[in-house]
This record gives structure tokens, sequence and C-alpha cells, in this order.
């Protein structure tokens, strides 16, 4: 579960950056002293990044070789995949679950027909479906059978891991560094994150974009963040202003008040699948929608109005007077 954190006592830590899934990303693994060197920590940094750079390949929609696109052009064949897969594809139709429907994997026929087909970091690297792929897939008949490492999705539906990708791939990553022998860890991807274990010497400090002109302070025990804004991933269209977070109900991009969603939450999977419903319900339902699930969360209207829900205090704290006790994330995707 997402926590207060208590202080910690003084640990070494180690950065690493790279750039995975259009998005830059940071590792840091804690080592304390007594257990473990500086060297280990790196060494334990150094397979991170390779980690995420592998399941970038894996999973990516704009890969031609990538084991998503493989699927999506399977035209309802039942394929085999690597286990991280089967993970991702029953995380995505677990979060359309227990979000209602606000957070559908399966929009990727509607956002490529809306014209958000090509990578931002190459505009050569596209995405391609089969000509039967339609604007809505179906969630609910995904098939998985993780003994035999199995997917397989019904004719017509494609899926597109989009930030949940981000939000899981912090979190096996952060977890795989914990079983590795890392005293603690944090991964971040575009805003998304996860932290565990042996925080910094300031605790898991955390400078989070809640609006694209405010910043806030959270700290963590234990847990994922996850932002999600309609400012940032746009594109023209038709002459008109588009983004690429989709409604549901309308497969259009969401036009609700809401601007800006953070969410804590004990994974950054779960906490980027819901920050979609402030985008399918507006800022007012998703509140109450929050508070029923118990999640700590900070919506932003268009009008410029913030609203959190009742454990969004415990989590937000004064900004430190010195800017290099907080991590930084990066502005949210």
């Amino acid at each position: 579960m997402a926590g207060t954190a208590a202080p910690a006592a003084a640990v070494t830590s180690v950065r690493r950056r790279t750039h995975v899934m259009s998005c830059g990303a940071t590792v840091l693994v804690v080592a304390e002293p007594r257990d473990a060197s500086v060297a280990d920590a790196d060494r334990l940094a150094v397979h991170a990044v390779a980690r995420l750079e592998q399941l970038e390949r894996r999973w990516s929609r704009f890969l031609p070789t990538s084991e998503i696109t493989a699927l999506n052009a399977a035209a309802g064949r039942p394929l085999r995949v690597s286990s991280d897969t089967v993970r991702l594809v029953t995380e995505l139709v677990s979060a359309w679950h227990r979000t209602g429907g606000a957070f559908d994997p399966t929009l990727l026929g509607s956002l490529v027909e809306l014209g958000y087909a090509a990578s931002r970091d190459d505009v050569e690297l596209r995405t391609s479906l089969t000509p039967d792929i339609s604007l809505r897939g179906r969630p609910d008949t995904v098939l998985v059978d993780p003994d035999h490492d199995v997917v397989q999705l019904p004719t017509g539906t494609a899926l597109d891991p989009g930030g949940l990708g981000k939000g899981l791939a912090a979190d096996m990553v952060v977890g795989e560094l914990i079983d590795a022998g890392a005293a603690g860890a944090l991964v971040e991807i575009g805003g998304d994150l996860r932290v565990a274990g042996t925080p910094p010497a300031q605790g898991w400090t955390i400078d989070v974009d809640v609006a694209l002109d405010q910043r806030v302070v959270v700290r963590l025990l234990d847990g994922g963040v996850a932002t999600s804004t309609s400012r940032l991933r746009t594109w023209q269209a038709g002459g008109q202003r588009r983004h690429h977070l989709i409604d549901p109900a309308t497969l259009s991009p969401s036009a609700t008040d809401t601007v800006s969603c953070t969410v804590i939450a004990g994974s950054g999977a779960t906490a980027e699948a819901f920050t979609k419903v402030a985008f399918a319900a507006g800022a007012h339902a998703a509140i109450e929608r929050f508070e029923r699930h118990g999640l700590a969360a900070s919506v932003t209207t268009a009008a410029g109005e913030r609203l959190t829900t009742s454990t969004w205090a415990a989590f937000e704290v004064e900004r430190p007077t010195s800017p290099s006790t907080s991590l930084s994330t990066e502005h949210p995707r």
C-alpha cells in the first residue's frame, strides 16, 4: 500500500537515465553501505535500464517486431508470447474491469483513425493495423492462458499498452530490483513511477506535475504515482486539435472538464489506469469514484480548479528548501 514515509537513515543511491516508450525514464537504486557497494547498485541500475528497453521491444505498438504488434495482427489466432506480455495483457483487461470501462485498452483503432499512428520519437515507425480492426474492441473476450504463455485476441480487437504499459514496467522492474538485492528502488517513465524499499535520505519525495503550470511534492513509503494530461500528447487533424485520451463512450478525444489527473495507488499500473476515470467521467464525478476506491488523487479542470480526494493531504508535503531533496518526474504523458 502507498503511505506516508518515515524519515530514513542515510543511504547511498545510484541513478541512471534512459529514453524508452517515447519518454524520458529514470532508475534509482538504493544500497545501504553496510550491505552492498555502489558498484553493485550501479550494476543493478544498468540491468534495470536494459530491462526497460526489453519491455519496450516487446510491448511497443510502433515496432513491427513487437509481441503486441504480432497479437494485433493475429486475426483471432492464439499466439505464444513472453510471460511479460502475458502479464501486460492480464493487467490491461483487469484495469478495464476495475475502472468500469473508463480505461479501455482496445481503442487503438480509434487512435489510429484519429491520426495518432506514428511514433513521437520516429515518424517512420507507424502503427499498422489490419483492415478488420474495430474502433473499439472487446476486452471481456480476450483469452489468456498463463500456464502456456498464450494470448488470443478476438477478431477485430487490437491492444494499446499506452500509459499502463509504462506504469506496469515501473512496477515490474522495481520488484525485480528489490528481489535482486536492492535496499530500495524507484523507476519513473514519463511521469509514471513506482517506489519500494528503503528511500533516499529525504524519503521517497517526488516532485509531480498536477497541471502544466503547477508542481507539488508528494511523499510515499511504497506505491505508484501516475499523471495523465490532455495538454501534451496532441496533434492537428482535419483542422482540429486532438489528444490521445479517448473517451470509450464517444470514441473521440475526451471533452470533459478534466485536463490533468494524478493518482497515487499501490502500484504504477493501478494509478495509471485510474487516471483515465477523470477524463471519461469528468472531474467532480471522478473524485467521488476515487473516494469510493480509497485512492488519493488530484484533478485539475480546464478552468484551473484543482480538486483532491480526502486522502491526498496525507501525501502532499511542503516543498523542500533544497531542490536536490526531491525527485523530479518527467512531464506526464
